[in-house]
């Protein structure tokens, strides 16, 4: 079974030639979850096919934080770009290569990929929701209007987001408190996004990060103004 813990940290150290140590981190980092058993860590052959990845992305230059940020919007077979015959005789493909992805991008308009990212997040007047493929390529497009648009309240668009079934949402700009929201309910906010909602999809999947956009409730900067909630 590729999910059956097996393999002892020792082990797992030995077979990637990384130090234990090391390992504990990528755990605390939240990259690599492996079992506990009698308070040992055992990993299975999914979980060193993940840290293999880990090491890969690493050994290009990526950091942990660059990483669990790709992991967050795309999976390994995609950060990696691997072939479709590498794809088949992955472990980790065949477990998890269901994998599919909902982004709702904050938009000034209802032109779909054609729209424009919008500077607010809670006064957008609509939402464009992508929904990608096991491959992170474009299946579905639907641009809902914001019902609160013209209504303030905590909580209000963040809830319609989560009811939509989003797995990212994508904005200019937005306050801490709404991003803290999405974050308890696993939605994974990013902001600092510009221009087309398909230029900005297309750098989201190459793993690329966007600058600033989150807003303390006190600060009234441009594309930020009263975007608490």
């Amino acid at each position: 079974m590729e999910d059956r813990p097996v393999y002892p940290i020792g082990v797992v150290s030995e077979m990637l030639g990384v130090h234990p140590r090391t390992l504990r981190i990528y755990e605390e980092e939240g990259l690599i979850s492996p079992r506990r058993i009698g308070g040992k860590r055992y990993y299975s052959e999914s979980d060193l096919h993940r840290l293999r990845c880990i090491r890969a992305l690493l050994e290009e230059g990526v950091n942990i934080a660059g990483i669990k940020r790709l992991f967050s919007l795309a999976p390994c077979w995609r950060v990696l770009r691997c072939p479709v015959k590498k794809r088949e005789l992955c472990s980790w493909y065949k477990i998890h290569g269901r994998w599919k992805m909902r982004i709702a991008f904050a938009t000034e308009d209802d032109r779909g990929l054609e729209a424009r990212v919008a500077p607010h997040f809670r006064r957008a007047l609509y939402f464009t929701f992508v929904d990608l493929d096991p491959d992170g390529e474009v299946v579905s497009v639907e641009v809902k209007e914001n019902p609160f648009a013209q209504v303030h309240g905590p909580g209000l668009v963040p809830g319609f987001i989560k009811d939509q079934e989003a797995d990212v949402v994508v904005s200019g700009g937005m306050g801490m408190r709404a991003a803290e929201v999405f974050r308890r309910w696993g939605v994974e906010p990013v902001t600092g996004a510009q221009g087309r909602v398909l230029d900005v999809l297309r750098a989201l999947l190459a793993g690329e990060e966007f600058q600033g956009g989150l807003c303390a409730p006190h600060e009234h900067g441009e594309g930020c103004k009263k975007e608490e909630g």
